[in-house]
């Protein structure tokens, strides 16, 4: 019989790989034979392949990005393994998607994956912690809004004293670093530029190299 920490360690391993399919570099590669990692911001992100190759492309890789962080979750809920052990396979997930090892440990950010992740866990508190999200995509920058749904979904899912978080929560806490390390990428142009103070805080906060102009998506002209 198979130990069962040999064999959460399996599906951890699995997590990762399976995260780390790069579908922005196969779609891209395909659609339009672009190399996702030398275009745009150099990331294997939905939002670089709708930016730089094509809108039907950059929604089918965000919905598989999605997929693979739902599936990790699902299949450990379904075969009953303990709530850490969920909650490690879509940040294993995370972290596949970020540094993939089909890619030489290149990769994206990893925020699809995550919501794929939090939806296995919860569609409802998914949608809610999104809304940020969403208004600041609106008036400003996704990016921003971004910021504040991770924040506002560990508070949001932060219960029943100091020692406890919902798995949630947890997911949140631990995808934190992956998340804004690869914000920070390339870190070469950080060590080579004369502006390093400015580029970390504008690649932390907007996710670019400027400040974004404040504006209402909504009315902007086409």
């Amino acid at each position: 019989m198979i130990n069962q920490y040999f064999l959460y360690f399996i599906f951890l391993i699995f997590s990762y790989l399976l995260g780390s399919i790069p579908f922005a570099y196969i779609i891209s590669r395909l659609t339009s034979d672009k190399n996702i990692l030398e275009i745009g911001w150099r990331k294997s992100s939905s939002s670089n392949v709708v930016k730089n190759v094509g809108i039907w492309q950059g929604v089918l890789t965000f919905i598989l990005d999605v997929g693979k962080g739902f599936l990790v979750v699902f299949l450990a809920q379904k075969y009953n393994f303990p709530v850490t052990v969920q909650v490690l396979s879509g940040f294993m997930a995370i972290i596949g998607h970020n540094w993939s090892i089909f890619l030489k440990f290149k990769g994206g950010r990893g925020l699809g994956t995550l919501i794929g992740a939090i939806m296995a866990f919860s569609p409802t508190t998914l949608f809610i912690l999104l809304i940020p999200t969403v208004v600041f995509t609106l008036i400003w920058t996704a990016s921003v809004g971004t910021i504040l749904s991770l924040i506002f979904g560990i508070f949001f899912t932060f219960k029943g004293g100091l020692n406890y978080f919902e798995p949630i929560g947890w997911l949140i806490i631990l995808s934190l670093a992956p998340i804004f390390i690869k914000r920070l990428s390339p870190i070469e142009e950080i060590i080579k530029s004369n502006n390093k103070k400015e580029l970390i805080e504008n690649r932390l906060i907007f996710d670019q190299d400027k400040v974004p102009p404040f504006r209402i998506k909504l009315f902007k002209k086409q």
